[in-house]
């Protein structure tokens, strides 16, 4: 049986992303973390973010605990 995997969330910054795969990693959620540099392009000029935006996925039946163990870091 194929799980469907959903994102979680979405970032800007690699510190934090960073911070929340540790967390996952550390309650035992599988989760897959995908860099999209092609997105960091379109960054609005001005905005002082840089570098690729990191998107965190987890499987469908993980995303509930997922989101309460990393709740008050996003």
């Amino acid at each position: 049986m194929n799980i469907k995997e959903v994102k979680l969330v979405e970032f800007q910054n690699d510190m934090l992303a960073e911070m929340v795969k540790n967390v996952l990693n550390d309650k035992g959620i599988f989760f897959r973390a995908k860099s999209d540099i092609m997105q960091s392009a379109l960054i609005v000029e001005g905005n002082a973010a840089s570098g690729a935006f990191t998107i965190i996925y987890v499987k469908e039946n993980d995303l509930q605990a997922a989101q309460d163990a990393i709740a008050g870091m996003v």
